[in-house]
């Protein structure tokens, strides 16, 4: 059954998973934190699979970064490229909750980083959405929805997204082992 725009739930704090048959190059394969979504105003999102193999103290030399000089950064997205977000995922104690914070100021992450309170990392872009874009997105099946968890937000490997697919059934992972081009099959 299609879910009509107003039966979508708000998806912020959830990830976005790219369908197998996502083929748009910005998204293939990715894994998407929604860090806000409102149907009128639109989303806004975090790739967490794209890891940059960079350090902020790799982007940001000339700053005296101490324990934040380690933190991974990925590639948020294609939206704001100039743009770097700094931002922690720390699951609450005895919970299955997830505290999310986004623009930190350095000196907030440092703080963060010096007390070792919370998975940070940094993104250089995001990913954006127009009101009723991403309802019309999932309408599509563009995405799976699937709740954040801490399996899959502490993996930082570019194979996440691959052990998802595996977790969600064979189907899904039988599509996600296709090549691009089926004629290499």
């Amino acid at each position: 059954m299609r879910q009509s725009g107003a039966d979508i739930p708000n998806l912020a704090g959830q990830l976005l998973v790219a369908h197998p048959s996502l083929r748009e190059p910005n998204f293939r394969r990715t894994i998407l934190f929604i860090s806000a979504h409102d149907q009128i105003e639109g989303a806004h999102g975090l790739v967490i699979n794209r890891p940059a193999n960079k350090r902020l103290g790799d982007i940001l030399p000339e700053q005296a970064l101490e324990a934040l000089g380690s933190v991974p950064v990925y590639l948020g997205g294609p939206v704001g490229t100039h743009e770097l977000t700094i931002a922690s995922f720390d699951w609450v104690t005895g919970e299955t909750k997830l505290a999310f914070s986004s623009h930190l100021s350095l000196e907030q992450a440092r703080d963060m980083a010096a007390e070792q309170v919370a998975s940070l990392r940094a993104f250089i872009g995001y990913a954006g959405w127009t009101g009723g874009q991403l309802e019309a997105e999932l309408k599509q099946s563009a995405w799976i929805v699937h709740p954040a968890t801490e399996t899959v937000l502490n993996e930082h490997s570019d194979q996440v997204w691959l052990s998802l697919m595996k977790r969600l059934g064979p189907a899904y992972h039988l599509l996600g082992l296709a090549p691009d081009d089926p004629s290499l099959n």
